[in-house]
């Protein structure tokens, strides 16, 4: 009989092979689709008219909005997970694991982003870049220079690293399917509501700290598994070292700035979000290969995180029984 531990190796395995052989599942049966469409439904039915008092009411709403949901997202998930454990035979099981955990990370799907990008700015079609830029990033991208959208795009690489993969991954080890639901539910409402503008500041509050929560740990453990990929690949680790103690508070974030700085000073460059931060210093100019650069990077990272964290952790909580205690048998 297959163990817990050897099973959840196996859904991880199995969910990076979909995500690099397939990539994103349809939108019609995409997990994060729905919570996204259940957020927009919910936020139309909260939203009032500005004032003093509603914007009291919004915050409150919006703050049980975020707890519900995660909460209910997760109970429903582990129900679902938990009766597939016993009911549906292993392999079953292992493909609605498998299927449920991709959903909640992304890295193909940033790789193709970021490379069409890419593709746009050595073709000199910038104003296609800077179309296809706002798809992943917040900024006006309309009159960015060639310079600034590879800083975003740098930026975003970095960052999703965290958010995008580490996270997800780091609470699937720890609360097995439920949690990596719960964590990628949060951030989506981050994604979607938690904004300082006077639209969403008040309803998008409690999203906004959850979401820092969250990532708060993960954020930390990236340290290492960037540096030691910049020291593979041959990139400055001792710099991105330094500029990460340096830099990485200067960006409004609690946790984004940590991943950005250390790829700004693995790749000696200066990452800068216009009117709000510069990281890192201009040894070097921002290339499209510095892009290519940093892709490499994170992937090597999520290598090193996966074998050389995540699957211990796995294991060592099946020694402490964890699992046993989490499936009840």
């Amino acid at each position: 009989m297959i163990q817990i531990f050897q099973e959840m190796i196996l859904i991880t395995c199995f969910s990076i092979s979909f995500d690099y052989f397939i990539g994103e599942p349809p939108n019609a049966i995409h997990p994060v689709v729905w919570i996204g469409k259940i957020i927009k439904f919910s936020i139309r039915k909260i939203k009032k008219r500005n004032n003093k008092k509603q914007r009291i009411n919004e915050r409150i709403r919006g703050s049980i909005l975020a707890i519900c949901l995660t909460t209910i997202s997760g109970i429903f998930t582990y129900l679902i997970i938990l009766q597939s454990f016993y009911i549906i035979e292993t392999i079953t099981f292992i493909l609605l694991s498998t299927f449920i955990l991709k959903s909640t990370f992304a890295i193909k799907s940033m790789d193709k982003h970021i490379k069409d990008i890419l593709n746009d700015i050595e073709k000199k079609e910038i104003e296609k870049a800077r179309y296809n830029l706002s798809k992943i990033v917040s900024r006006n991208t309309k009159t960015l220079s060639e310079k600034n959208i590879l800083s975003a795009c740098i930026e975003c690489i970095a960052e999703s690293f965290v958010d995008g993969i580490l996270s997800p991954l780091f609470y699937y080890g720890i609360l097995n399917i439920p949690g990596a639901v719960m964590f990628r539910v949060i951030n989506t409402l981050d994604s979607m509501i938690g904004y300082k503008d006077k639209y969403y500041k008040n309803i998008g509050w409690m999203s906004a700290k959850m979401d820092t929560i969250m990532n708060f740990i993960p954020a930390r453990l990236s340290i290492f598994f960037l540096v030691l990929a910049s020291l593979i690949i041959n990139q400055d680790w001792k710099r991105a070292i330094s500029i990460y103690k340096r830099d990485a508070k200067k960006t409004e974030s609690l946790n984004a700035g940590i991943p950005m700085s250390i790829m700004a000073g693995a790749l000696k460059i200066q990452l800068e979000k216009i009117n709000h931060y510069k990281l890192g210093d201009t040894f070097e100019h921002i290339t499209t290969e510095k892009c290519k650069t940093a892709l490499k990077i994170t992937k090597i990272a999520t290598i090193i995180f996966i074998i050389g964290f995540l699957f211990p952790i796995i294991i060592l909580l099946d020694l402490l029984n964890w699992w046993h205690i989490f499936f009840g048998y």
